[in-house]
């Protein structure tokens, strides 16, 4: 069974309902093969972490220390890295030159999330919750990132956990990058 990847990502004022689901969807796509990408926030960030085994799970983070995290997971991006995720995160942001330096990286953090280090491993879906699945906050820069490269958003702001987890069935039986 190949591995698919899935960005678990979402705002930090998910429900409390939605973060339990993201925390049962997280082990059980953990137990069907997929590895996590995320990034180590509060909220949803957190719930996925917690049901995804720390070896099926990649955690981007902003800067080294953040959040406390630190363990084989955790991945800090170079310098090189940063600079090349913050220009594809600058193309999503409605007003990128407002945000100061720490929030530049939060939102780099974001493009390896869903794109890996070299911006050359996308995802093969994102998993996400925003109020009404739209696309705003950091939430929506990872949303605006993903349509951006034809990654598919499973939004539990609109969509049932049930279809989700049916939605990524079908994906796992395209195959990786279908």
């Amino acid at each position: 069974m190949a591995t698919l990847q899935y960005a678990g990502i979402g705002a930090r004022a998910t429900p409390a309902r939605v973060l339990a689901d993201m925390t049962v969807m997280a082990g059980w796509l953990a137990r069907t093969g997929w590895h996590l990408s995320s990034g180590g926030a509060d909220g949803a960030d957190s719930a996925f972490a917690a049901g995804a085994p720390a070896e099926q799970r990649t955690v981007w983070l902003p800067w080294r220390g953040y959040g406390a995290h630190r363990g084989p997971e955790c991945r800090v991006l170079s310098a090189a890295e940063l600079a090349a995720c913050m220009e594809v995160a600058a193309l999503s942001h409605p007003a990128w030159e407002r945000c100061s330096p720490g929030v530049r990286k939060l939102h780099a953090r974001n493009a390896a999330i869903l794109l890996g280090e070299r911006l050359d491993r996308p995802v093969d879906a994102v998993v996400c919750w925003s109020e009404g699945g739209t696309a705003i906050g950091g939430t929506g820069i990872g949303i605006r990132i993903a349509e951006a490269h034809g990654i598919p958003v499973l939004n539990l702001g609109t969509m049932a956990p049930r279809a989700v987890c049916e939605r990524l069935r079908d994906i796992r039986r395209a195959g990786p990058g279908s």
